[in-house]
């Protein structure tokens, strides 16, 4: 057993809190565990006893757990990183002595303040236990925001993007954000005349400026352009250069004030959407520069660290008319005229009495006098 793992465990012996009651019904399945941890803070009644922090070099924090039934976790961490630095989370049942490695590093090795999603299945936590989680050296873990979450019933077209789960905070995340590892390099997607076009297959250093480039065949009728961004604070904007004209500043979303990642001071940690229209006369069928350049209104001069990841275009074209092929061959009509089916005539009405016997009827009958 690794000795940084060995004298957490033995913090956690000596706190010796006992496991209590399951959940009761109306009880929060939301925590959020700012670090260093309040003690005076009230828990939930999954969580029994304060978080554990080990001093030493890097991060090493525990949170003593008792799962409710049949409830997945979602665990969001905000950190702070140093360039090239990791976070290693592993969860021990109780009874066991060697822990489950969760993900292996939810790090980018970005340098700056981060914020990840893990989502661990209610079968693979498996009762109680301890969640561990490590950081390297100058690495800070500032918060731990604690989801259970449930199935619920989705109604979408096939062809639709479904997420696999939805925050609290309206925060909707996909396989890549939640399963802990290495996100995938986009490819070329088409869906109909539309095309997403990736620029990028990592993570690239913005600050200050990161000129990227598009090779198109020929011009679109519509175009877009995508981005996620790190590390740039609220109050700064990203400029969009494409082919030396200034298109307009990023849109870039700011999260629910529920999102974890806000940090104050207009800092957020996380990765965030940026999009922007493009003007599709701007784009030539040849090498095109798309420039992107971090900018700040209010204070010009400080320069801090900002990435962007999954940078794509998304083109629209024009249908292609194909005219009809006329040497093809016209298949022959056949000779015989077309036999014409007549309907049958309606049969005679029989059985009861002609209209003149039953106008005599009717008169005689003195129903036709005054």
């Amino acid at each position: 057993m690794r000795p940084a793992l060995r004298s957490l465990l033995l913090a956690l012996t000596v706190l010796g809190v006992a496991w209590g009651a399951p959940l009761r019904a109306g009880e929060t399945m939301i925590f959020t565990a700012d670090l260093p941890f309040d003690t005076a803070q009230d828990l939930p009644a999954w969580m029994y006893g304060p978080p554990v922090a080990v001093l030493g070099s890097g991060a090493r924090v525990a949170f003593r757990l008792s799962p409710p039934a049949e409830r997945d976790l979602l665990v969001h961490v905000v950190f702070d990183e140093a360039e090239g630095g990791g976070l290693r989370v592993e969860w021990l049942r109780d009874g066991e002595s060697a822990p489950e490695v969760l993900a292996e590093n939810l790090g980018e090795g970005l340098g700056v303040a981060n914020q990840r999603h893990l989502l661990v299945s209610a079968s693979r936590l498996g009762g109680n236990g301890t969640l561990l989680m490590q950081g390297g050296e100058n690495f800070s873990i500032n918060r731990v925001r604690f989801e259970w979450v449930g199935e619920r019933t989705v109604l979408a077209p096939s062809a639709a993007f479904v997420p696999v789960v939805v925050t609290a905070s309206r925060l909707t995340l996909s396989e890549a954000d939640v399963h802990g590892g290495p996100r995938p390099v986009l490819q070329d997607e088409w869906r109909g005349r539309v095309v997403r076009a990736p620029l990028t297959e990592g993570s690239e250093l913005l600050t200050p400026a990161l000129d990227l480039v598009a090779v198109l065949e020929q011009t679109p009728i519509m175009a877009r352009f995508e981005a996620a961004v790190a590390g740039v604070h609220l109050d700064q904007e990203i400029w969009l250069v494409v082919n030396g004209q200034e298109i307009g500043p990023l849109a870039i979303q700011v999260p629910s004030l529920e999102d974890p990642g806000h940090l104050g001071d207009a800092e957020f940690a996380g990765w965030r959407t940026a999009s922007a229209h493009l003007p599709a006369d701007l784009l030539l069928p040849a090498d095109n520069s798309i420039l992107l350049e971090l900018r700040s209104p209010l204070n010009s001069g400080y320069r801090n660290r900002t990435f962007v990841r999954e940078a794509l275009l998304e083109l629209s074209y024009p249908r292609v008319w194909r005219e009809p092929d006329l040497t093809l061959p016209v298949t022959d009509l056949p000779d015989d005229d077309f036999l014409v089916e007549e309907e049958p005539p309606l049969p005679p009405v029989s059985g009861g009495p002609g209209p003149a016997e039953q106008l005599q009827n009717f008169w005689g009958g003195g129903s036709g006098s005054f």
